[in-house]
């Protein structure tokens, strides 16, 4: 069990105090107290979506790791799930953000206070995202997000802060009953609860969305993808770990490890058979790395276990690099009003588009009119519009109906695939392309972008 910590910097200072005693004892020299001290870890990830010439797409404000409904949210949240009903089904149905280009998903703070640390001592802890809106948190605290519903600014810092918080050693203290993998899996940590007068978790929990560009750029030519460090970005001094991973359509898992010197780095985006890796070898190194900068075996596979579907299982291919702690504390500063040791965590996801989806686009172009002549299942039977747990796609194979070819197609665009569809709207000027992508979003899309009228 690691609720007390012997870390570092406390062992060190332990060692330095105690020759300190030796030093002075016979002087009769009053020794000052060694520091009690209290230790947070903290993971998460910031997630983007780039088409093959870097450029980061927008209205990515997609949900398909929902958390539970205790969880506290800002009210007219535009954020949709990726089973959520068809626009021409649903109603009142939220915008792709175009101001959306990146996702702070699920960082959570672990609490572990160190021997002689007083837990009844409150804590005040602050979260700040800079270019970003923070939606979601737990226990409840206080929040600013400046323009929202509106325009979210580059400009814009959305503010978190948690008063009085308090430790509760006691191993048998009650938590809120869910049955959601995304909200248990983090739970499987030795950590110690933090609580408000009427909540309580193991770990502090919160997430948003921002109107910011990923550290990171990735380029492809042919099967070549090219990895460089995002011109300007000061907080990042040079590539980090990376690692190149695409799961395939028969949920089969390839992985490469990508190495660069400095600012560049080449990768083939083709299983070859040579030296790429399976899941269990990726979540072998990814637990390494975790664990070798600062997480406990537990926080580390608490993490993976809890991103297992977005990482592991979800049909694409994307780019997972290790940021270092100096870009996370200049990019989502964390105070405390206590003295804390703090080793933060996080995870870059940059998801790309996939020669798949690429090919599944094309399809969707060449469709004869008449594929889309069908009203979808939700908008025809009544108990399927009311399944809202159910996928579009599951809700026909639970009624044992064919799948339509568009819905399919439209399927195997992936989590942002409104975003992916929007994007291409706008990055087109053929009018039977655009006329073709209002047409599959009208049918299908669970968000109501405004393509506007121009090019």
């Amino acid at each position: 069990m690691h609720g007390i910590v012997p870390s570092s910097f406390a062992a060190c200072l332990l060692a330095a105090c105690t020759m300190a005693v030796a030093s002075v004892a016979s002087a009769g020299t009053p020794v000052a107290a060694v520091p009690k001290h209290l230790v947070v870890h903290e993971w998460g990830t910031f997630t983007s979506f780039q088409d093959g010439g870097g450029t980061t797409i927008g209205g990515i404000n997609v949900d398909d790791e929902p958390v539970p409904a205790f969880v506290h949210r800002i009210e007219q949240l535009t954020v949709t799930a990726t089973n959520a009903l068809p626009v021409g089904v649903s109603k009142g149905a939220p915008s792709c953000h175009p101001d959306v280009t990146l996702r702070l998903e699920t960082p959570v703070l672990y609490f572990y206070p160190q021997p002689g640390f007083d837990t009844k001592t409150p804590i005040d802890v602050k979260a700040e995202f800079p270019g970003g809106w923070l939606t979601e948190f737990y226990p409840n605290a206080k929040s600013t997000v400046p323009g929202f519903p509106k325009a979210l600014e580059p400009t814009d810092r959305g503010t978190l802060q948690w008063r009085g918080l308090r430790l509760i050693s006691h191993p048998s203290a009650a938590l809120p009953e869910t049955s959601e993998h995304v909200w248990l899996a983090p739970r499987k940590v030795k950590s110690t609860v933090i609580a408000t007068d009427d909540e309580r978790e193991k770990y502090l929990f919160y997430r948003g969305v921002g109107n910011r560009e990923s550290p990171i750029v990735v380029r492809s030519t042919g099967d070549l993808l090219t990895v460089t460090r995002r011109e300007g970005e000061k907080a990042l001094t040079k590539l980090p770990l990376m690692w190149l991973v695409q799961v395939k359509p028969d949920g089969r898992v390839w992985y490469r490890v990508v190495s660069g010197q400095g600012n560049r780095a080449t990768v083939s985006s083709v299983d070859r058979g040579d030296e790429a890796g399976d899941l269990d070898g990726l979540r072998k190194r990814l637990a390494a790395a975790l664990i070798a900068h600062g997480l406990f075996a537990d926080e580390a596979h608490a993490m993976l276990d809890t991103w297992k579907r977005s990482y592991f299982a979800s049909e694409g291919i994307r780019l997972l690099f290790l940021l270092p702690q100096p870009w996370t504390d200049a990019n989502l500063p964390l105070t405390f009003s206590n003295p804390v040791e703090k080793v933060r965590v996080m995870l870059g996801r940059i998801e790309l588009v996939s020669t798949q989806q690429q090919a599944a686009l094309e399809q969707l172009y060449d469709l004869p009119e008449s594929a889309f002549g069908t009203a979808p299942l939700s908008a025809t039977d009544v108990t399927v519009a009311r399944d809202l747990g159910l996928s579009q796609v599951e809700a026909y194979r639970k009624a044992g109906r064919d799948l339509p070819e568009p819905l399919l197609l439209y399927d195997k665009l992936g989590r942002f695939r409104d975003a992916l569809l929007v994007h291409e709207w706008h990055s087109t000027s053929d009018p039977v392309r655009r006329t073709r992508i209002q047409t599959v979003i009208r049918k299908f899309g669970s968000c109501s972008p405004a393509l506007g009228t121009g090019s």
